[in-house]
C-alpha cells in the first residue's frame, strides 16, 4: 500500500500596523521611546472564514546611561476556537551607537521560549464527515503532542537618522523542531525582514532637535515599505502615513508579488487603511484590511486594535538619544 504524506505550514504571524507591535517587528526597537512604554494589539482575520486571533502585551524601558533598550513581550496567537495555539515569551536587548554625526545604528537580539498547543478533541478531520456533511466518524489520523516547547532567537540591526531609516531582522536562527508531531525532519525556517522609510515635513520651520517630542508631532507624512520572506513564501508592503497631530491616517497595499514561488500562487492581500489618535502620552490605532483577489468577499477582512502608552522620564537625561524615524503606529 503506497503511503502519501505532506507537510503543512501555518501561515506567518503578522501585524497589519507592525510599527505599534516594535519588539515583534525586531529586538532594534527595544527602549525606542524617551522613558518607558506599554503596547497592547489585538488583531482578527478573517471572521467569516473562522477564529484567527492574534494578541501581544509588552513592555520595554530605555536605559540612557548605558544607550541601551530592554524589552519583554508575551505573544499568543489561536486558530479554530483555539484548537491550535503558540504562546511565545520574548525577552529583548538592544543597544545604540553613531557611525556619523547623522546615522545612529540600532543592533538588537531577542531570546524567546515558545509553545505550540493543539486541543485534539476539536480538530475536524475529512474522514470525519460523512455523505451528508455531519461530523459522524471517528478519525484515523495519528494523535499528535499536545504542547511543544521551543526555544528560539532573533536579531537585528536598524540604522535611522532625522528623516531616514532602514534595517533588518533575522528570525528563528535556532532553527528549532517545532512539529507537534516531534518530527526530527521539520524545523523552522528562517524569516527576513527588511523595513525602511523616508519622512517629508509639512510645513513650519524644522528646527527640533533630533528626537524630541516636538518633531514627532509636527506634521509629516512617512513613506514605507516593510518586506519578509522565507523558504516558501514572501510579502512586500507598501504604504503611507500622514500626521498632523493629534490625528494619523494610513494606507497600506500588502502582499505585493515579488518572488512567486510557485505556478498560478499570488500572494497579493489586502488593502489596509489605518486611522490613529493620540492624547497626552496615549496612543490609540484601528485598521481594517480589505481583502483583495479572489477571496475579495469571503473573509470578512481583518480588523486591529493598538494602544501605546509611554511614561515620560522623571528627569531629562543629559545623553543624547534618538528614536527610530518611523511611524509610531
Amino acid at each position: 500500500m503506497a503511503v502519501r504524506t505532506h507537510t503543512a505550514e501555518g501561515q506567518i504571524i503578522q501585524f497589519s500596523q507592525f510599527y505599534a507591535a516594535p519588539l515583534y517587528l525586531a529586538p532594534s526597537y527595544a527602549g525606542d521611546c524617551f522613558g518607558s512604554r506599554v503596547s497592547l494589539n489585538y488583531r482578527n482575520q478573517w471572521p467569516e472564514v473562522g477564529t484567527f486571533n492574534t494578541y501581544a502585551l509588552a513592555y520595554d524601558q530605555h536605559l540612557p546611561k548605558i544607550k541601551s533598550g530592554v524589552g519583554l513581550m508575551v505573544l499568543r496567537d489561536e486558530a479554530g476556537d483555539g484548537a491550535l495555539a503558540l504562546t511565545t515569551i520574548d525577552i529583548c536587548y538592544s543597544w545604540e551607537t553613531n557611525i556619523t554625526r547623522e546615522w545612529i545604528i540600532k543592533p538588537g537580539i531577542g531570546i524567546k521560549y515558545n509553545q505550540r498547543k493543539v486541543d485534539f478533541e476539536k480538530l475536524i478531520f475529512g474522514d470525519m464527515i460523512n455523505e451528508m456533511g455531519e461530523v459522524a466518524n471517528a478519525t484515523n489520523e495519528s494523535q499528535p503532542l499536545t504542547r511543544k516547547p521551543y526555544l528560539d532567537m532573533q536579531v537585528s540591526c536598524i540604522a535611522t537618522s532625522d528623516k531616514y531609516f532602514g534595517g533588518i531582522s533575522v528570525d528563528h536562527l535556532l532553527r528549532p523542531k517545532a512539529s507537534l508531531y516531534d518530527d526530527d525532519t521539520y524545523h523552522e525556517n528562517m524569516k527576513i525582514t527588511l523595513v525602511g522609510g523616508a519622512t517629508i515635513y509639512v510645513g513650519g520651520p524644522q528646527t527640533a532637535t533630533r528626537g524630541r517630542r516636538g518633531k514627532e508631532d509636527m506634521q509629516h507624512i512617512t513613506f514605507t515599505f516593510l518586506y519578509d520572506f522565507t523558504k516558501q513564501a514572501d510579502n512586500l508592503s507598501l504604504g503611507c502615513y500622514w500626521l498632523k497631530a493629534p490625528f494619523t491616517l494610513g494606507c497600506w497595499l500588502r502582499g505585493i508579488p515579488v518572488a512567486i514561488r510557485a505556478e498560478s500562487y499570488s500572494n497579493l492581500d489586502a488593502l489596509t487603511v489605518l486611522l490613529g489618535y493620540k492624547i497626552f502620552n496615549l496612543r490609540i490605532g484601528y485598521s481594517y484590511d480589505f481583502t483583495i483577489g479572489h477571496l475579495l468577499s469571503s473573509t470578512g477582512g481583518s480588523h486591529e486594535l493598538s494602544v501605546q502608552y509611554e511614561f515620560q522620564p522623571k528627569a531629562r537625561s543629559k545623553k543624547r538619544h534618538s528614536v527610530i524615524a518611523c511611524p509610531r503606529l
